[in-house]
């Protein structure tokens, strides 16, 4: 076989190595190393018949050819995990057929930065000692720097690592039977290898497809491993829509891409990357951009000085914030621009946590006057005060973003990707905040109450985990508290929970030796009797749990007495007012006339996995707005998997929950409260085998089988499985029985928590191919 290279070639490989160096951004690591890696393998391998780890010739035609028929021909899809299945496929082949399978092994492996660089060497050295050689760790190509990765090449790419193998030793036993001037024209001009690679048998469905063009050519493709996330990225940022670009070539998908590169580099003046934030949000989770706003002279932020010290130590601040627009939704990001007085620009970041909603005018004089007005709920990443923090100036924007309304009349409206993409850079340009300076006490301001209109009857419900007690106490119960008092009562219902407790009910009492029994109020009796003796003010009872209690039990007549007509107005002696319609009864107990003020508010919560809301009490659904809170995994985050890459926890959330409403409901859906306070892998763990893993076993009656569906177990080997499944003979649990009467059986076993892997979770939302 020719193996000379033509003397164009080797300079053009040297115009190659060079511009890799210089034109391939990424914004995590530091790449050189591993495209001088690619490129010996290319020069070395590829182009010759050598290796990058030894002298030998190993890249030949004949060593192929035993590769084809010991491992290709022979593929072992049983169960037990890939390098022990390997070593078993290779056992009757020769050193060097072993030696060339340890070096597809590291080619496949130069990519992905999923997989620490540790564990990579470990793999090949392990694969190479098969052919009765050592391989010595500290070789160059199999340096931490060489390995470390360049960009995550997603589960499927590890947990069906034989499917690329297989692909890449028949795309390399093709290329070694092209004509030398064939093969050199492939790998001089990078479109020709990309339409070489995109003709071969299944290259549409390996990653490999991706991986290759961009470790030999990565001034050219992408350093993206899925053609699905470079379809997203055409759609978000282009015309076409993702399902018109299905039917795109791979090379018309990367030539696009290229275009799109060269155009928004040269609107942003700077290197880009796709995975960014300021990108990713626009084409990964589709989320729109607001701007909103804040004039001091108009309105005082008390807790400015507390919102900016809980930011600055990684917590989130909530707040409600006027919006003009309807269109905001959970997951978009918002900016909050500072204007009337100077300084003038933005001056806080983040995340819509509840889309907009009609609630009394922020002005307290026109609240009492019955007014509404529209908020959307923030919860604020990062807080500046502009009088001793930078902000981002606002001439700064008008000047570089003249297109884009940055001082407007109201609050809410939509800034574009282009003028966001330039926000978001021009904000993580700021230099961090100092020492945040500690909150006054006495600036902390109390949320005013309604003190006129109807009465309240509402009820939250979803599945666990969506927010609804953080809702109750969050956006309600602060409404019933001020200086003076607490207005509320809160309790939870359960099985126990009884008339007598709730309304009145007798109790023994203990008396000069005897027993006698006496009328006790119940909690909303006692709530009752305060907001008659202050009608001015509004009261509530906040009912956790609500459907778990017996309704009818529980409320007796007073049902009737919630009802919004037919509540009772009293003075402020608590008596009842002339002319009042609303109902009283007589009590069971007591005796007395009793009737629920129109100053009382029931606000309760509801567990949907416990008990659908079709099933309950007929007529509490009757007098009472319901409010559903469904899981949002637009407001989760991603999470560092300690390997240098990361599991998308709005994916994850949402996979498991599309497969939880199919093969049960959507009312026993995971909420993403669960995630809400994972910062680290160990988070992460902990959760799945505390919290995830027992509400599976719960919902499912212990049927492992579906959990595994939902934890798509099915789809990989068992060292990437959460739950496993292992066959039971029945020969050998019952010695001399009839194995077949009995038939075989099948037992289930929970992985412990710290061996959980970020794979063994990455793959419940990753496709297997």
């Amino acid at each position: 076989m020719d193996t000379t290279q033509p003397p164009r070639f080797q300079k053009q490989c040297r115009v190659t190595r060079e511009a890799a160096r210089v034109s391939r951004f990424n914004p995590t690591r530091e790449t050189g190393s591993i495209y001088d890696a690619a490129a010996a393998w290319r020069d070395r391998c590829l182009l010759a018949d050598g290796s990058v780890l030894s002298d030998e010739a190993l890249w030949a035609v004949a060593l192929l050819d035993e590769l084809d028929e010991r491992f290709v021909k022979n593929i072992d899809a049983g169960e037990g995990d890939f390098l022990s299945k390997l070593e078993v496929q290779l056992s009757s082949g020769s050193p060097q057929c072993r030696q060339l399978m340890a070096e597809s092994l590291w080619l496949l492996l130069l990519f992905p930065s999923n997989v620490g660089a540790a564990r990579k060497r470990e793999n090949v050295r392990e694969v190479w000692s098969w052919s009765g050689d050592e391989l010595d760790e500290h070789h160059p190509f199999v340096d931490d720097k060489v390995l470390a990765g360049i960009g995550s090449a997603g589960t499927a790419y590890n947990t069906h690592r034989w499917r690329e193998l297989v692909f890449l030793i028949g795309a390399v036993r093709d290329f070694k039977r092209r004509e030398s001037a064939q093969r050199h024209d492939i790998l001089r001009e990078p479109w020709a290898f990309s339409g070489w690679l995109s003709s071969l048998s299944e290259a549409r469905h390996r990653q490999l497809l991706q991986i290759l063009p961009h470790l030999l050519f990565p001034e050219n493709f992408e350093r993206i491993s899925s053609e699905g996330d470079k379809r997203l990225i055409l759609a978000g940022f282009g015309d076409a829509p993702e399902k018109e670009i299905r039917k795109w070539s791979t090379t018309e998908i990367d030539r696009a891409l290229l275009n799109l590169r060269a155009r928004l580099e040269q609107e942003q003046g700077v290197d880009i990357d796709f995975y960014q934030e300021e990108f990713s949000a626009h084409w990964k989770t589709q989320t729109q951009n607001w701007l909103l706003s804040w004039n001091p002279s108009r309105w005082t932020w008390d807790t400015l000085a507390e919102d900016r010290a809980a930011t600055n130590i990684g917590e989130k601040a909530e707040n409600r914030w006027r919006c003009a627009s309807t269109k905001a939704r959970e997951g978009d990001r918002v900016f909050l621009v500072r204007t009337g007085e100077p300084p003038k620009g933005i001056v806080a970041v983040g995340k819509v946590t509840r889309a907009p909603y009609e609630a009394p005018h922020w002005e307290a004089a026109r609240a009492e006057a019955g007014e509404t007005t529209r908020f959307i709920d923030v919860a604020f990443d990062a807080v500046r005060d502009a009088s001793i923090d930078q902000i981002v100036k606002l001439e700064e924007l008008e000047r570089r973003e003249a297109g884009q309304e940055w001082n407007p009349q109201s609050s809410g409206i939509e800034i574009k990707s282009k003028p966001a993409r330039t926000l978001e850079r021009l904000w993580k340009e700021l230099p961090p905040v100092a020492g945040p300076s500690a909150p006054d006490d006495e600036t902390a301001a109390t949320k005013a109450t309604r003190s006129t209109g109807s009465p309240l009857n509402l009820i939250l419900y979803g599945p666990p985990g969506t927010g609804k007690t953080y809702r109750l106490m969050n956006d309600y119960v602060p409404n019933y508290r001020d200086e003076a008092e607490d207005r509320s009562e809160f309790i939870t219902f359960h099985q126990s929970y009884a008339y007598e407790d709730f309304v009145e009910g007798i109790r023994p009492l203990a008396k000069n030796g005897s027993i006698t029994y006496e009328v006790r109020p119940g909690v909303l009796k006692r709530l009752c009797a305060r907001a008659r003796q202050s009608p001015q003010k509004r009261f509530a009872l906040f009912i956790d749990e609500i459907n778990r209690g017996n309704i009818a039990k529980i409320f007796g007549e007073l049902i009737s007495l919630v009802e919004v007509d037919k509540r009772i107005h009293t003075d402020t002696s608590g008596k009842r007012l002339p002319g009042c319609k609303g109902l009283e009864v007589t009590l069971p107990y007591s005796g007395e006339r009793f009737g629920v003020p129109a100053n009382v508010d029931v606000i309760g919560t509801m567990n949907t996995a416990d008990r659908s809301i079709a099933l309950l009490d007929s007529a509490l659904r009757r007098r009472f707005r319901f409010e559903e809170l469904t899981p949002k995994p637009e407001l989760l985050q991603t999470v560092d998997d300690d390997a240098g890459d990361t599991i998308d926890l709005r994916q994850l959330l949402a996979a498991m929950n599309t497969r939880l409403s199919r093969l049960l409901h959507r009312d026993q859906t995971l909420g993403h409260s669960y995630f809400c306070n994972v910062k680290s892998f160990g988070d992460l763990r902990k959760v799945f085998a505390r919290e995830i893993l027992p509400f599976l076993q719960e919902a499912f009656y212990d049927d492992w089988r579906q959990i595994r569906l939902v934890l798509a177990d099915q789809t990989v080997g068992e060292e990437f499985q959460l739950v496993r499944a292992h066959t039971q003979s029945a020969q050998r649990l019952f010695p001399l029985a009839d194995g077949h009467e009995i038939g075989a059986g099948e037992t289930f076993e929970v992985v412990r928590e710290d061996d959980i892997t970020a794979d063994a979770i990455r793959k419940i939302y990753e496709p297997p191919e």
